[in-house]
């Protein structure tokens, strides 16, 4: 080859490299990319945040079926083994006329720590630990519209419970008015809201529809308590990230809650010396992660009332998630 010729391509090469790194080493993001992970935390948690979006994807729909509310009782049981008694002319509509025909029914019976985690309902009471005995969901609808149970009408609900619970149990039911928190109130009405154990059985009867469950308050009088800390990555913040405080021994459930000025998530007072499972999920763009660990609520710093956890979340398909919640 032509002496000349060799060194002139190999001048135009080494131009061409020299652009190219260039190009390397200056990074134009594509228009409207993040140009790094989002690192605040908020007040309030709109539809449009990642947290929102997972929050959904974990959701699954209630068992539906379907009842006359005529002049006589109505029955479901479902496949998870929940029974239900209906009275006759059970349902109203909005201005209170009595409802005729098929009903449809929506049902869930929540007895899965994952579950809880799913549908977002913790165990908590006004902060205080609640420990559920089961969690039920009814919507009555007819033609889309939303009924209610009608004045004086009794619903009865059956099924089957492990929990060997040794304190009577009591009604409470469910209360979303605040978003992303959830909250049993305790059911005052204990005439009509009963809970009785009949092994292998529960049955309930109430007046009450929507969510409520039966259970009892987990007795801390006199028990010292600590508050379980996720020290986590600055990324994940309450805007993508929901973490869990699951209880090994009983059905208990907390969320721990979004501690904005610390930027870490903190459960409710807990009671010590319990084996717990602290879980991490969120979603941040089109990824999944989870983290957990398992620790005794206290560990062995004596007098300490947060206890800080470190997790680090790895990347997870949401199908790894859903199979880890079966798992608690």
């Amino acid at each position: 080859m032509n002496r000349k010729l060799l060194i002139g391509l190999l001048i135009i090469m080494g131009f061409f490299l020299n652009a190219c790194q260039k190009n390397v080493d200056l990074f134009v993001p594509d228009p409207g990319q993040i140009n790094g992970p989002d690192t605040s935390w908020y007040s309030s948690i709109t539809p449009t945040m990642p947290v929102s979006s997972l929050n959904s994807n974990l959701l699954f729909n209630p068992y539906t079926d379907s009842i006359q509310v005529n002049g006589s009782n109505a029955y479901i049981t479902t496949p998870f083994g929940l029974q239900c008694g209906f009275p006759p002319h059970c349902c109203v509509g909005s201005s209170g006329q009595v409802i005729s025909g098929t009903v449809k029914v929506d049902l869930l019976l929540i007895n899965k720590k994952g579950d809880i985690i799913r549908l977002g309902k913790p165990t908590s009471s006004n902060g205080r630990l609640l420990v559920s005995t089961g969690e039920i969901f009814l919507r009555f609808t007819q033609n889309n519209q939303v009924l209610q149970l009608a004045p004086n009408a009794r619903i009865v609900y059956r099924y089957p419970e492990i929990m060997n619970a040794t304190v009577p149990l009591k009604i409470f039911n469910g209360d979303e008015s605040v978003p992303q928190h959830f909250n049993w109130l305790p059911n005052t009405d204990i005439v009509n809201n009963t809970a009785t154990v009949a092994v292998p059985n529960i049955e309930i009867q109430t007046n009450h529809i929507a969510w409520l469950t039966a259970g009892y308050l987990y007795d801390t009088a006199g028990i010292t308590r600590v508050s379980v800390a996720a020290n986590l990555a600055s990324n994940f913040t309450n805007a993508n990230t929901t973490a869990w405080v699951v209880f090994k021994d009983f059905r208990s459930v907390v969320s721990m809650n979004a501690e904005i000025g610390a930027r870490k998530f903190i459960s409710d007072k807990l009671p010590v010396g319990k084996a717990i499972t602290v879980v991490v999920i969120s979603k941040q763009g089109n990824d999944y992660f989870l983290g957990f660990v398992n620790t005794v609520t206290g560990g062995t710093a004596a007098g300490t009332t947060i206890q800080s956890v470190n997790i680090t979340p790895i990347k997870r398909s949401l199908a790894d998630i859903n199979y880890f919640l079966n798992t608690l």
